[in-house]
């Protein structure tokens, strides 16, 4: 029994050490959830934007995190009820955030075709006027 407790001691401090060190700062999960999405790993991105969250809920990247878990899921992953809850947070917890009338544009525009948007129709009108 007596040789078994420094064992259990060792292993407990590993333990306790190990899981300490899963926690990131917000810099590096910031970093690494857009370096996640910037090579297209939308999941993983997400992930880790929801960890910056739920871990920093009043971090200096916490709204643009917001934002940009809804903008992958409206943009990338066509998840529309999970866009609009993001979105819909953002705008909620930040409504003085220079990204607000971005997110309602997302949030009006959600699963639309390019084509249909006003913003591409002008173009073309103009286009077409120039021809």
């Amino acid at each position: 029994m007596r040789n078994s407790i420094p064992f259990l001691m060792a292993l407990i401090t590993a333990l306790f050490l190990f899981s300490c060190s899963e926690s990131k700062s917000e810099a590096e999960y910031y970093k690494l959830a857009y370096d996640q999405y910037n090579d297209g790993k939308y999941e993983e991105s997400i992930k880790n934007f929801t960890s910056l969250i739920e871990e920093y809920p009043d971090g200096e990247n916490t709204p643009n995190t917001i934002f940009m878990v809804g903008f992958i899921y409206a943009n990338h992953l066509e998840k529309y009820d999970e866009a609009k809850k993001y979105y819909n947070m953002f705008m909620e917890k930040y409504p003085d955030h220079e990204l607000v009338s971005s997110a309602k544009y997302e949030l009006e525009t959600l699963g639309k075709d390019i084509n249909e948007l006003d913003i591409f129709k002008n173009i073309e009108e103009e286009k077409k006027k120039e021809n």
